[in-house]
């Protein structure tokens, strides 16, 4: 999704797959980003990547 030699469309495609991947209610969730504005999916997307991130080891 980060690449540079990857189109915004291609992007988003992959960003709301990724959403829809993970719910548990696929089609209420590709319905949900299909409504939203594309900075809004963009934020959703960020938001779910920051939280599913596996936090560092604490000594």
């Amino acid at each position: 999704m980060q690449s540079k030699k990857v189109s915004n469309e291609r992007r988003i495609d992959a960003m709301t797959g990724l959403l829809v991947a993970v719910a548990s209610d696929k089609k209420a969730m590709r319905e949900s980003l299909g409504a939203l504005p594309l900075e809004q999916t963009m934020t959703v997307v960020e938001r779910w990547m920051e939280q599913a991130a596996p936090g560092e080891a604490q000594a």
